[in-house]
C-alpha cells in the first residue's frame, strides 16, 4: 500500500545576524542564537532535514521521505551564513540550500537601496568553494540580479535565468536545477520559461507545506523572520515559529 504523502515544509531564510537591526528590516533576517535555538527544536522534535533531490525522488515515487521531513533554505547568500549557519548544520548533520544571485556574489543585495533599505555582504566566491568543499550545502539558482521576473519581458526573464544557472554550473561544476523566484515574482509563463531552461523545481514565497499535487516549479515555502522572545504582534517568538512551521494553515486552493 502507498505511503501518506505528508505535506513537507520548506523553511525560507534570509540573513542570519549577530546583532538585531531595526524593526523594518525584521524580514530580512533572525538572529543567530534564534537560529539556533530553532535548529534545536527541530532536532527535538525529530525532524529530519532533506534536500530538493531528495524531494524530487519522494514526489516521482523512487524514495520515502522520513517521518518528518523539512527542507532548509536560505535566499541570496549573506555572507554571514559562513560563520552563523554553516557550522551549526555541518555539527546537526542537517543538509541545507542556498539560492544565490551569480551577478552579486562578492558584492551586496544591493536591490533593496532602491526601497531605502542599508544593503548587506553576500558571500564570494572563495567562501562559496569553501562551503561547497565541506560539503552539506547545495548551493542553487535565484537569477543573476535579482528582478521581478513577472515584470520582466520574456527574452530578460529567460536571460536572467538562464545566465544564473550558467554562471553557477561553470563555477561549481554541479547541475543547477532548482531555482528560487525573486521576491515570488512568478507568472505561467515565466514558470514555462523556467521548465524549458532545465529548472526541474522552482520555490516560491507563498505559504504553505508541499503537497503531493503541487507543481514542481511552484513549491510553496514558510518564511522565517526575525522575532523577539516576547512580542505584543507575534506572542512568544519560540512558539511563534512552530506555529508556522506546524500548525498555520495552508489557504492555497
Amino acid at each position: 500500500m502507498p505511503t501518506p504523502w505528508i505535506p513537507v515544509p520548506i523553511l525560507m531564510y534570509h540573513a542570519v545576524e549577530d546583532a538585531t537591526r531595526p524593526p523594518r528590516y525584521k524580514h530580512f533576517y533572525v538572529l543567530a542564537a534564534e537560529f539556533a535555538e530553532q535548529m534545536r527544536m527541530l532536532q527535538r522534535a525529530g525532524y529530519t532535514p532533506i534536500t530538493f533531490a531528495a524531494l524530487a525522488a519522494a514526489r516521482a515515487g523512487a524514495r520515502v521521505l522520513p517521518a518528518r521531513p523539512v527542507l532548509l533554505t536560505f535566499d541570496d547568500g549573506y555572507a554571514n551564513l559562513q560563520t552563523n549557519v554553516h557550522p551549526l548544520l555541518l555539527s546537526l548533520g542537517f543538509p541545507y540550500t542556498v539560492f544565490l544571485v551569480s551577478d552579486c556574489v562578492g558584492r551586496t543585495n544591493g536591490w533593496v537601496t532602491a526601497e531605502g533599505y542599508e544593503a548587506t555582504p553576500l558571500l564570494g566566491w572563495d567562501d562559496i568553494g569553501r562551503m561547497q568543499a565541506e560539503g552539506g550545502v547545495d548551493f542553487q539558482a535565484h537569477t543573476a540580479t535579482h528582478p521581478h521576473l513577472a515584470d520582466l519581458g520574456a527574452a530578460e526573464a529567460r536571460r536572467e535565468m538562464a545566465d544564473g544557472r550558467d554562471a553557477l554550473e561553470q563555477r561549481l561544476r554541479t547541475p543547477i536545477t532548482t531555482l528560487c523566484y525573486p521576491y515570488g515574482s512568478r507568472s505561467e509563463t515565466v514558470e514555462g520559461m523556467a521548465g524549458e531552461i532545465g529548472f526541474t523545481q522552482a520555490v516560491t514565497t507563498e505559504f504553505g507545506r508541499v503537497r503531493a499535487a503541487d507543481p514542481p516549479l511552484r513549491l510553496p515555502r514558510i518564511s522565517v523572520y526575525h522575532v523577539p522572545p516576547l512580542s505584543l504582534t507575534y506572542g512568544i517568538g519560540p512558539l511563534n515559529f512552530r506555529w508556522r512551521l506546524e500548525s498555520r494553515k495552508d489557504t492555497r486552493p
